[in-house]
């Protein structure tokens, strides 16, 4: 029988409490809750002092390496004497808006040789380029040829100011300029671009006119002269006589003559030299009925067809006079030959060239009409222009070198990248992790935030 000891609890021990479980446990749970928080405070101090050395080393370490740095706009002049005399930088990277000046670009691709990469980008204007040529001409003209792109506006000026403008309709533009002042200088919507000179300059000899005398030989050989041509010529009136300007005798070569006019038939008298002056370089113009001459089928670069009959100028065709004119169409154009000139579907005129001589093909007949014909003020200028520029286009002018003192850039932005390489994307490879701008306030940032969290803890547990 158990005794009221055993019926209570017995043993050598007291009576249990009811609390005194929970509180044990929630002394344990405190005891844990402290040793977590002093390891939070403790990992929470050894994550600052581990930024603080890597902010402090990498401090150090920037003292003694090589940064790398950028400048963009209107910074970069300023920036690169900065880099060139004060700073080392291992790698720069310079964002420029326009083609830089050939000192900035020279300038920029000098570092490599002082160990310093180089990378750029930027919005420049598309590839350009500017060519100058002479014009087979008495007057003296130049030929600009630019390259832009289509639809851009093309402004050219020299060193008196704008000589010219147009809009581009393809990949570029062509102006005839009667005269130039020191370099040319083409800009593209505004933005300056490329820059030549004139590098050569040509020798012109005279003109020779052959044919049956009458108004077309006068007005052809009158053109000419009014240009500024000097014409010998040779129209015959009767089997035994010429009228005759010039030599008495004609030996066709191009030490004397840049181009010949063949207008008929009379040119058979000339028709065994023409093979040879042609291949040397001579300029030849077949006229109508020149083309059936024997002998000249291998110089020509078409055959000559049925003549149409002309028609009446009248006031609503004085915009084309020449649809007035005659016309032996030209067909079965050779390999190499190129179209000139057409009427509706036929060719009017044909080009190619022969050796080193070139030879335009005109099937045209009477077009002395074109001249006389009275419609507008200028029919006597547009007739000789017109054949200013097909003489210009046949003309024999072998070319010298001039001398070019001004400094020019002819293609600005493919010399850029021959110089200094193709454009890089704009984010510059960094030397490291800590050259990103935006890491260090991060990490200043991250080291605020550890300590408050630190001092937070320790003041809520009552510690100092």
């Amino acid at each position: 029988m158990r005794s009221p000891a055993d019926r209570s609890g017995g043993g050598s021990g007291g009576p249990t409490r009811p609390g005194t479980g929970r509180a044990r446990a929630a002394a344990a749970s405190i005891q844990r809750r402290h040793r977590l928080r002093i390891l939070l405070e403790r990992t929470a101090r050894l994550a600052t002092l581990a930024i603080i050395a890597l902010l402090v080393g990498h401090a150090l370490y920037a003292q003694r390496a090589r940064p790398s740095l950028r400048a963009e706009g209107p910074e970069v002049g300023e920036a690169l004497a900065r880099w060139s005399t004060e700073t080392n930088p291992q790698r720069i990277h310079v964002a420029i808006d326009s083609i830089p000046t050939a000192p900035l670009r020279d300038w920029i691709a000098a570092f490599p040789g002082a160990g310093t990469e180089i990378a750029w980008d930027g919005e420049t204007p598309a590839p350009s380029a500017v060519s100058v040529e002479p014009v087979a001409d008495p007057q003296r003209p130049s030929r600009v040829w630019v390259a832009a792109s289509p639809g851009a506006r093309v402004q050219l000026s020299d060193e008196l100011g704008p000589v010219d403008s147009a809009s581009v309709d393809g990949h570029g533009a062509v102006f005839v300029l009667p005269r130039l002042e020191g370099r040319i200088r083409a800009t593209l919507d505004g933005h300056g671009l490329a820059t030549n000179a004139l590098r050569d300059s040509v020798s012109i000899k005279s003109a020779l006119v052959v044919g049956m005398a009458g108004w077309e030989g006068k007005f052809i050989a009158a053109a000419l002269e009014e240009h500024g041509w000097e014409v010998d010529a040779r129209f015959a009136v009767a089997p035994s006589g010429d009228v005759e300007q010039g030599p008495g005798q004609i030996r066709l070569d191009t030490a004397r003559y840049s181009f010949v006019v063949a207008m008929d038939s009379v040119i058979r008298r000339y028709a065994d030299q023409l093979p040879r002056y042609v291949g040397q370089g001579g300029g030849l113009i077949v006229l109508g009925e020149a083309s059936s001459v024997p002998g000249l089928e291998s110089l020509l670069p078409a055959r000559w067809g049925i003549p149409t009959r002309p028609v009446d100028f009248r006031p609503e065709t004085a915009d084309d006079p020449r649809r007035s004119f005659a016309l032996g169409d030209l067909y079965n154009l050779k390999e190499g030959a190129m179209a000139l000139e057409m009427r509706d579907d036929d060719i009017a005129i044909a080009a190619w060239r022969v050796g080193d001589g070139r030879v335009i093909q005109i099937g045209y007949l009477d077009t002395w009409r074109w001249r006389m014909a009275g419609l507008d003020d200028d029919a006597v200028e547009s007739h000789r222009l017109w054949w200013a520029a097909l003489a210009s286009g046949v003309a024999h002018a072998p070319r010298f070198d001039r001398t070019v003192t001004e400094e020019v850039e002819p293609t600005p932005r493919a010399m850029l990248v021959e110089t200094i390489g193709a454009p890089a994307p704009a984010e510059l490879e960094l030397a490291s992790v800590l050259d990103d701008p935006r890491l260090l306030p991060l990490l200043f940032g991250i080291l605020v935030g550890l300590l408050f969290l630190e001092w937070m803890s320790r003041r809520l547990r009552g510690a100092a």
